[in-house]
């Protein structure tokens, strides 16, 4: 799945490459309070998330209930606290290993925690 077309189609918001000096890293934001809901960043070093291999990873930090996070973590190796974000209320998701569905359905949950 191309995450970058499904929230372009799905949301109706385009990324927002903020950092000049980062190109490989976008961020998606609510337009009405311009509250991030996702940021998308590529060839992330594996070591930063804590893992031994040395490859780079793409991920998206999302929104998460701290909760909920909390069950999330314990169970997935494709789920991390979040990289570069406050970790009780943020997760990073591998984006080559997790099925679409429950990616869409964790993008779901983000969209819906940062519209107030």
């Amino acid at each position: 799945m191309n995450i970058i077309n499904y929230i372009q189609n799905y949301y109706g918001v385009l990324p927002e490459y903020l950092w000049k000096d980062t190109p490989n890293v976008c961020v998606f934001r609510h337009q009405r309070n311009r509250k991030w809901f996702a940021v998308l960043m590529n060839d992330i070093p594996a070591a930063k998330l804590g893992l031994k291999e040395n490859k780079p990873l793409n991920l998206i930090n999302l929104k998460c209930n701290p909760e909920l996070a909390k069950m999330i973590l314990i169970d997935h190796k494709n789920i991390f606290p979040a990289y570069h974000m406050n970790k009780k209320h943020w997760i990073s998701v591998l984006l080559n290993n997790i099925p679409s569905n429950e990616l869409k359905n964790l993008l779901a949950q983000s969209f819906r925690l940062t519209q107030k």
